[in-house]
């Protein structure tokens, strides 16, 4: 898991290579996928959402919105390509006659999407669902720089050198072994200002998946109307660990917030990201969240690789899809 992690910055680096000449009609983007499938969609869509001229939706159930018709662009993402609420969503977006786009790392859905006559890439095989999110990156980078004109690989080339130094202070402890030392055995409440709220879905499901332990995601504005501290005398706030998540511009503000709301005693903590743009800013924090992560695993002492449980949670939702039982 730690090499997987520590490669996370190769398989984004691939946005380098390769161009991309898609031409498709639409009126807005769907990026469809579940877990870690959709994290690259929230987190594309978080840094573009200013530069382009169409929406763009993050939908993570197995049945499409009803404004979903011909003029959408569909991205289906499923590492898999066995996910059953993504195929779901995939059969649903070609009955319509959606213009469709595959990621994945399955050969079912990749030989699907490429009999069906639509654009398919392909994911590194035999890693972790959620640690394909650089490669994912790469092409969703790619994608939106044809289809909406966006400058996502230019910057990509310009911040690696960046991320590299960043990667390096990581995988020695830095910033995010230190975080997982005061968390503990707390439970992380991930608060973001709107230009990190994508960096916080991933780390709430990092630490869900790599440390198997709960963790949750708001936003920074949330976090009084939350009253996690005001139920602090109760007990509930000693047991969890707010940490607001913002740009290191916001960070007095965002101070000032977390000094307003919490109660006498409390632990939280806030983590300021710095960066140019708000690609490199949500980069930073996403490698910052996947070692806190493993640092959090190896302070519970559990394996991050253990995937027990979720495969079973999978194998009866499938089952329960087919009126089966298990």
């Amino acid at each position: 898991m730690t090499k997987e992690t520590y490669d996370f910055l190769d398989g984004l680096e691939r946005a380098l290579t390769g161009r991309m000449d898609l031409k498709a009609k639409f009126d807005r983007i769907l990026f469809c996928g579940m877990g870690g499938s959709a994290d690259s969609g929230e987190i594309i869509r978080g840094c573009v959402i200013g530069d382009v001229g169409v929406p763009i939706s993050i939908w993570r159930f197995p049945e499409l919105p009803s404004w979903v018709d011909r003029e959408t662009m569909v991205i289906i993402s499923s590492y898999s390509g066995k996910t059953w609420e993504t195929a779901s969503m995939y059969s649903q977006a070609k009955h319509i006659g959606c213009p469709i786009i595959v990621l994945t790392a399955g050969e079912g859905l990749e030989r699907q999407g490429t009999d069906d006559g639509f654009p398919v890439f392909k994911l590194d095989p035999g890693i972790q669902p959620r640690n394909a999110l650089g490669v994912s990156l790469s092409h969703l980078a790619k994608i939106m720089d044809s289809l909406c004109g966006t400058g996502c690989v230019r910057d990509i080339s310009r911040i690696l050198p960046s991320l590299r130094t960043h990667r390096k202070e990581l995988a020695h402890g830095g910033e995010a072994l230190g975080l997982a030392q005061e968390v503990g055995d707390r439970t992380p409440m991930i608060y973001a200002t709107s230009g990190l709220y994508a960096a916080s879905i991933r780390w709430k499901n990092q630490i869900n998946e790599n440390a198997k332990t709960m963790a949750f995601a708001g936003s920074v504005s949330e976090f009084g109307r939350d009253g996690v501290g005001k139920r602090a005398q109760g007990g509930f706030g000693a047991r969890c660990a707010p940490l607001l998540l913002c740009e290191a511009s916001a960070a007095e503000a965002v101070r000032e917030t977390a000094y307003k709301h919490e109660a006498p005693g409390q632990y939280v903590k806030v983590v300021c990201v710095d960066g140019e743009t708000p690609l490199e800013r949500t980069v930073r924090a996403v490698m910052t969240g996947d070692y806190l992560s493993l640092y959090l695993a190896q302070c519970k002492g559990v394996d991050p690789m253990d995937i027990g449980a979720i495969n079973m949670f999978k194998q009866r939702m499938l089952a329960n899809s087919r009126g089966e039982s298990i």
